[in-house]
């Protein structure tokens, strides 16, 4: 499984392997069945995962049950609670295996140990959040700026493995529309 953590970390960064050793040695194989949740809402997220295999989703949880989705990730990209992770404060959001997943997990105390020794992890730190600012910043001009047909358009030219890989549900709630929405503006094509 260490595999993935290797390929990733030499596909996006000049590192030794002497350093991706390191790396490697502070993570932990994780494994969720479709549906579990690996962050609730109120506690403390303490890792940032790196999916292998499947696909989890970062959402909301409404009064009324409604659900939004903020994220989805797929294989070699990260998913955290960010805000709680970085400032180790109870999550404002969940974390769900939306199927079967693996994953790897660095913790907070490992990650924060890496950070302060490694220029790899540095790298890495700063690339994560200009990736997390970069995907925040399209999620709130798209909702912003565009209507619901015009966003699923966007995924379908920019983004397609959200709309072929996610359910009807979950990619309404994604683009934040009911499924009945979603099916009506897919029949339209």
């Amino acid at each position: 499984m260490t595999e993935h953590l290797e390929q990733f970390f030499a596909n996006q960064f000049e590192c030794t392997s002497n350093e991706i050793s390191e790396i490697i040695k502070h993570s932990e194989y994780v494994e969720a069945a479709k549906d579990e949740i690996l962050i609730e809402e109120g506690k403390v997220c303490r890792y940032l995962y790196l999916v292998t295999e499947g696909s989890v989703k970062a959402n909301f949880i409404d009064i009324n049950g409604q659900e939004t989705i903020r994220y989805v990730a797929f294989e070699n990209q990260l998913i955290s609670s960010l805000h709680s992770f970085i400032k180790q404060t109870p999550s404002n959001e969940y974390i769900t295996a939306i199927t079967p997943t693996k994953l790897l997990a660095i913790s907070y105390t490992n990650f924060k140990k890496e950070l302060s020794k490694s220029s790899v992890f540095k790298d890495f730190y700063i690339k994560m959040l200009e990736t997390t600012y970069l995907n925040n910043h399209w999620r709130i001009e798209t909702f912003l700026r565009l209507d619901a047909k015009q966003r699923y358009e966007y995924l379908l030219k920019n983004n397609k493995r959200l709309v072929q890989r996610l359910s009807n549900k979950n990619l309404s709630h994604f683009l934040g529309i009911t499924q009945e929405s979603l099916s009506r503006i897919k029949a339209k094509k």
